[in-house]
């Protein structure tokens, strides 16, 4: 699929030396593809209080600068939390994604319209796909040339885990400019407290992607996610990505 589209990288950027590793590995990787790399500067619902939540709004925008400068051409897309980030981080990001539990932030959709011409939803998982179109439509009577992707991400099953309704997929075709699979936090699953997730879920889901229609995919990939600060159980070893991209949507 010549338009399909790549949302690669760490859950967070944790540091620069961590985020520019995952740039050097998947940039000539990527090349013609339509990829955008993933990072958060701030892990913002974390469990804990005390959890490491990455380098922060002045630290994340350094980094992914630098990560500009040494790739001029590269794309990123971040996580965004509050309306005040929207201006500063249109300076460097190239895509701005709204966390799943802020789909419905009147003012935080609001905001971005203003600021960027595309922008991905993550899916609420105790949304369904019809609803989203409520987030999608208030974007565009803000700025109607705005491109808006959804990203589905799983529904709530119970309390403790995700599932993927794979027929929502056609649903929010429907009113969105592109549907995007998230295979990593499709995975995830609460045990006493804890969000834990499947590597191999993961894999299994991103290469399946294709064959139910998703315009592409949104994996979470590490140098080595045993050590990642966040969502250590899902993200996708890096070296996995390198030799499987030609799988992805074939």
């Amino acid at each position: 699929m010549k338009d399909y589209t790549y949302i690669l990288g760490p859950c967070s950027i944790e540091n620069e030396n961590n985020f520019m590793l995952v740039a050097e590995t998947l940039y000539p990787l990527m090349k013609g593809k339509d990829w955008y790399l993933k990072g958060s500067f701030d892990k913002a619902n974390r469990t804990s209080i005390h959890s490491n939540r990455g380098p922060g709004l002045e630290g994340g925008i350094n980094i992914m600068r630098n990560v500009k400068n040494k790739f001029p051409d590269i794309k990123i897309i971040t996580d965004i939390h509050e309306t005040n980030q929207a201006p500063i981080l249109s300076q460097v990001v190239d895509v701005i994604q709204i966390p799943a539990f802020l789909c419905r932030q009147t003012d935080l959709l609001v905001e971005c319209a203003k600021y960027f011409n595309t922008i991905n939803i993550k899916k609420g998982q105790w949304l369904s796909a019809d609803a989203m179109k409520h987030a999608v439509t208030k974007i565009k009577e803000i700025n109607p040339k705005c491109k808006v992707w959804l990203t589905e991400r799983g529904s709530n099953f119970g309390y403790d885990r995700l599932i993927v309704d794979f027929r929502g997929v056609d649903v929010m075709k429907e009113f969105s400019d592109k549907v995007i699979f998230d295979c990593t936090h499709s995975t995830q699953m609460a045990g006493e407290g804890i969000t834990g997730g499947s590597r191999k879920l993961a894999k299994q889901y991103s290469q399946v992607a294709h064959i139910f229609e998703y315009d592409g995919v949104f994996i979470e990939t590490h140098p080595y996610p045993e050590n990642a600060i966040s969502d250590s159980g899902s993200q996708v070893e890096l070296n996995w990505i390198v030799n499987n991209i030609n799988k992805l949507n074939n």
